[in-house]
């Protein structure tokens, strides 16, 4: 699909202070007013930004309250129970929970609902066997915040319900003892984005801080929360959330623990991933690590998950990884075979033609995968997807976005359609009836049409620093370390590069394009993956979109551009 590039083109002057006053280059202060990061204190931060710089949890509306409320269960050892999501980030944060618990010396229990039994959120049935179990407080970890009837269930039943979580605030707060929101208006916390797993990250701070002030550590180690940063750095990762700010923070630091304190469960998903002995960045959670523990949730019960990361005997953990090894090896089956229906669902019917979003159903598509297939259908045609499994009277839909509309306002425009809904901008998801898929499909198009101009129907690639060949070198890429780690909101800087000629060219693997491109007597290698159809027309060539790597291969390290796109 064809990208409008868009140039970022700050003021030479903001460039020229930004780099004197952090002491870096040119190149990197441009990206970094390109990333929004126009204040030196802030950028200062994003660069230097260490776990001292993190704010106080106090700062989040009713964390004293909820850690009050833990402190004195913990004095009456009354039964914890802490009711995660499915996703990685929920099953991430629950294993935090009852690894710092654990380390206190503390018995806690978990429940995760099972995706296509009960689905996302509360549940009172639930609640009522919690309480039957003994249950008296009841911690969520991402999950919970639109759960306003289950709250009231949770009430009756004399459970205290601490809600962390870190979606969208519906119109009413559920009615708990505690709500820990960083989107809440009366909260003070300064960083709305944080992940489920990072709001559970800083309770446990706070916990922490409360009972070294009782003494509570006088006879028992206290815990380093450094070494749960592995979990904040995986459930952070796989929400793509945006890496700034306070998760910036986390994620280096919590990359650098993934990388170099493998805990049991890391170690045996890397063996089954084939990363053993790489180091781990934000691809390797993204693409190969997150997908397994994903799976969990997607087909079987994301109580495997759990049960993997908190694992302490790596045989044990083992044979976990590998059943969910097979499970995301079965997810992958699924997801191709229901992309290819949905396609041909919509060439058949030219529904990318005739509309500007895409709303598809099926009672033969798996609910748990549904939500992957809507974000490659998203980059297919990039229109605003749902996709649906109908199942008996009820469907269950999962929603992408494109950049420019807010998918969650975009449903609640829609709100009389479904049973249940929820979400943020980028993705969401509803429960609705299946006779009332076909005026939802109508209302989300009115609305989606006059929510996006139709200039947002086209992708934008943006860029950041229009270069010549010779101004890419080992320094360049020595300086683009410092904006590490990269992701969502902190994405690999593009360069633009013009007025080369491609020196030579051959294709590599069937389906990649390595080239060799000239200008001034300099040349520099690239590699287009998957851009093997370009080879014929690589004397048309006029522009490249590329970001520059240090290739190492048997043992020799060259500067290798990883092209994005080319211009014609």
């Amino acid at each position: 699909m064809k990208h409008r590039w868009l140039l970022k083109a700050p003021d030479p002057d903001n460039v020229e202070s930004m780099s004197r006053s952090l002491g870096v280059s040119k190149p990197i202060a441009t990206i970094l007013i390109n990333r929004d990061l126009e204040e030196i204190e802030k950028a200062h931060l994003f660069l230097k930004g260490s776990l001292k710089d993190l704010p106080s949890p106090f700062l989040m509306k009713d964390m004293k309250k909820a850690v009050d409320r833990i402190v004195l269960a913990m004095e009456r050892k009354e039964s914890i129970f802490v009711y995660g999501d499915y996703d990685v980030d929920g099953t991430t944060a629950t294993a935090l929970l009852l690894t710092f618990f654990k380390e206190l010396g503390i018995l806690v229990q978990f429940h995760i609902p099972h995706r296509l039994r009960e689905g996302y959120g509360l549940h009172a049935k639930a609640l009522e066997e919690i309480r039957a179990q003994g249950g008296r407080v009841v911690i969520t970890a991402d999950c919970g915040i639109s759960n306003v009837a289950e709250a009231q269930v949770a009430s009756q039943l004399g459970v205290d319900l601490i809600v962390t979580d870190h979606h969208i605030i519906p119109p009413a707060l559920p009615d708990a003892h505690a709500v820990l929101n960083p989107l809440r208006a009366d909260s003070d916390f300064p960083d709305l984005h944080l992940s489920g797993v990072g709001v559970v990250f800083f309770l446990v701070m706070a916990l922490r801080q409360t009972l070294r002030e009782t003494n509570y550590f006088s006879q028992r180690k206290e815990p380093n929360l450094r070494n749960y940063l592995d979990f904040v750095a995986l459930g952070t990762i796989a929400d793509l959330v945006p890496l700034k700010g306070v998760n910036h923070i986390l994620v280096k630091e919590g990359l650098s623990v993934l990388s170099t304190q493998k805990r049991i469960a890391v170690n045996a998903l890397c063996e089954v991933s084939g990363i053993s002995d790489k180091k781990i960045g934000t691809y390797e959670v993204g693409f190969q690590l997150a997908p397994r523990l994903n799976a969990a949730g997607r087909l079987q019960t994301a109580t495997l998950a759990v049960k993997l990361l908190t694992s302490d005997d790596y045989h044990e953990a083992l044979a976990v990884a590998r059943v969910l090894n097979e499970e995301n090896q079965k997810r992958r089956f699924l997801q191709d075979e229901i992309f290819h229906q949905a396609v041909t669902m919509v060439e058949e019917k030219k529904l990318h033609l005739s509309g500007k979003s895409l709303v598809l159903s099926s009672p033969h598509w798996h609910p748990g995968v549904i939500g992957i297939v809507a974000s490659k259908l998203v980059e297919k045609y990039y229109l605003p997807t749902c996709l649906i499994s109908e199942q008996e009277t009820m469907g269950k839909g999962s929603c992408r976005s494109i950049s420019a509309l807010h998918l969650y306002q975009a449903l609640k425009a829609c709100a009389d359609q479904f049973e249940t809904f929820g979400g943020h901008k980028a993705a969401a998801g509803f429960a609705i009836p299946l006779n009332r898929i076909d005026s939802f499909r109508r209302c989300f198009d009115e609305v989606v049409r006059k929510m996006v101009s139709p200039d947002d129907f086209t992708p934008v690639t943006w860029v950041d620093l229009r270069v010549t060949l010779a101004q890419v070198d080992r320094e360049l890429i020595e300086d683009l370390a410092l904006l590490e780690p990269f992701g969502m909101g902190n994405p690999e800087p593009v360069f633009l590069c013009e007025g080369f000629k491609v020196a030579r060219h051959h294709i590599v693997a069937e389906k990649h394009l390595k080239l060799w491109l000239q200008d001034s007597g300099q040349q520099q290698e690239a590699i287009g993956f998957q851009l093997s159809h370009h080879a014929g027309e690589v004397h048309k060539m006029k522009s490249v979109l590329f970001s520059p790597r240090v290739n190492e291969w048997n043992g020799t390290a060259r500067i290798q551009l990883r092209v994005k796109e080319f211009g014609f």
